[in-house]
């Protein structure tokens, strides 16, 4: 013990120490729960902004398809149109693929003197559906005939087939923005859209308006549609007759 000048007692270092209160423990203590609780915060977070993350990318995808998909079957159209432009007839056109040497090269859609039409393909991601029979992707043809074309002929018809239900609701709005779904047909894509040559079922005319196969194609060039099968295809009358 310590006596200072005016005779008090003074504690020592080691006294003072004794007699503090825990404030180091205690203020640890708090430290390590802040921590923790900062810790637990920041992975709530990440976790919340991860899922928005993942859900707005999934909405820009289904965009991007939506437009790829019309985008590519403007470029078809104009194929289509520049081989009736320069002399093949509607009649004419040879959609054989992949394409011979044999026959009028002109006319073939895919042959490189004649259309040079890359067949193309709709990515994985853009896919939905559980039919193989047509397996999915792009059909064209010339196999059936649309009830509003000028004449009873068979017309060039064009289908993206078990396309993503998301990504056909968006083609149609993109299309019109009054149509925010697919239209339900009562019968199959394949049946009404592509030709019998590629599945096991028989072509059937698409007749549109009240009471037939497709009440919202009438009039209607391109159309992204629901079918009695519950498989969604994406269709643009390419050529009429």
């Amino acid at each position: 013990m310590i006596i200072d000048k005016f005779g008090e007692k003074m504690k020592t270092n080691q006294e003072q120490i004794k007699g503090r209160p825990q404030e180091k423990g205690s203020a640890l203590i708090y430290i390590l729960i802040a921590i923790a609780l900062f810790a637990a915060l920041s992975f709530t977070l990440s976790r919340s902004n991860d899922g928005n993350e993942a859900s707005t990318l999934s909405e820009e995808k289904s965009d991007i398809y939506a437009t790829q998909v019309i985008a590519t079957s403007a470029q078809i159209k104009s194929v289509i149109d520049q081989m009736l432009f320069t002399g093949t007839q509607v009649s004419e056109l040879d959609f054989e693929y992949p394409p011979t040497e044999t026959g009028v090269l002109m006319n073939k859609v895919h042959h490189s003197l004649g259309g040079g039409l890359i067949h193309p393909t709709l990515p994985p991601e853009a896919v939905s559906g559980t039919g193989s029979d047509p397996d999915p992707g792009w059909y064209i043809g010339r196999f059936n005939n649309v009830d509003w074309t000028p004449l009873v002929a068979e017309d060039v018809i064009l289908v993206a087939y078990q396309i993503d239900e998301q990504i056909c609701n968006l083609i149609n709005e993109k299309i019109d923005a009054s149509i925010t779904d697919a239209p339900l047909m009562t019968d199959t894509i394949p049946n009404v859209m592509i030709d019998e040559a590629e599945h096991s079922g028989t072509n059937v005319e698409l007749t549109t308006g009240t009471g037939n196969i497709c009440v919202a194609c009438e009039n209607m060039a391109s159309l992204c549609v629901e079918d009695s099968d519950g498989n969604f295809g994406f269709y643009t009358v390419i050529a009429e007759q």
